[in-house]
């Protein structure tokens, strides 16, 4: 029987100021995370606004490089940046775009990679999760 629920589960722990302490429970791994300095928060430490971009940016990859393997192709390198467009609507702050710009070199056609970007794209669990509209802008090169 195939599982259709997952858990994933963290905890914070508040260290002063608008400072804390966030805890991936499953992999021990620990991270400093803060209000971002443009919201009265701290410089050189990790926001939301930052995770929640960053999550995109990394299911983007996680489900390309899925996808890449699963069609038999020889990735040579992959590398992206993902830029969070946060702005005032009404009276709330939302992120209204994300953008992931992927930079991609693998030993294929450039049409193959293209199949395998878009199956990507409408395959990735954190951008679909979200109301923010994702855009993938990418670069391909062949090897």
């Amino acid at each position: 029987m195939e599982q259709d629920k997952w858990l994933y589960h963290n905890k914070l722990k508040w260290k002063g100021e608008k400072k804390a302490c966030l805890k991936f429970v499953e992999s021990r791994q620990e991270i400093e995370v803060a209000t971002p300095p443009e919201f009265g928060g701290h410089e050189n430490i990790i926001s939301p606004e930052d995770l929640f971009v960053s999550s995109a940016n990394v299911c983007y990859m996680t489900t390309l490089l899925g996808t890449i393997k699963n069609m038999g192709v020889e990735l040579v390198s992959y590398e992206s940046e993902a830029e969070g467009i946060l702005e005032t609507v009404g009276k709330m702050k939302i992120f209204t775009k994300i953008i992931i710009k992927p930079r991609i070199k693998a030993k294929e056609t450039g049409e193959k990679i293209r199949m395998i970007l878009d199956h990507a794209e409408k395959r990735c669990l954190v951008a679909n999760s979200m109301k923010t509209q994702v855009i993938i802008e990418p670069v391909i090169e062949t090897a």
